[in-house]
């Protein structure tokens, strides 16, 4: 069950990044959400699958020209979102490399 959460949540996440190419503030606001799932399975040991969900969601939001980084608020947004979502990956990768090495 899981695993087609995550394969829906691929596809919606590239329907998004495509949808984000023209300003839909929907599709960011989707990408946004998508970038935290990406943090917590990767957290969770789901690492292939959080690093598509990553770049698929990083290039939506960053290539977006609905996103207005001249914004204050906006800019601290993403700063605290991008290290949480990566944040949760590498965490993922630390338990893995932990749990093989012992």
């Amino acid at each position: 069950m899981f695993k087609v959460v995550i394969g829906f949540s691929i596809v919606l996440s590239f329907l998004c990044m495509l949808l984000a190419a023209a300003p839909f503030t929907p599709a960011i606001g989707v990408s946004f959400i998508m970038l935290f799932f990406a943090g917590f399975i990767g957290y969770k040991g789901f690492l292939q699958s959080s690093i598509v969900l990553l770049l698929i969601n990083t290039l939506a939001v960053i290539g977006s020209p609905g996103m207005d980084i001249s914004n204050t608020d906006t800019l601290i947004f993403v700063l605290i979102l991008f290290p949480i979502s990566y944040g949760g990956v590498l965490i993922g990768v630390r338990k893995l490399v932990v749990r093989t090495s012992t």
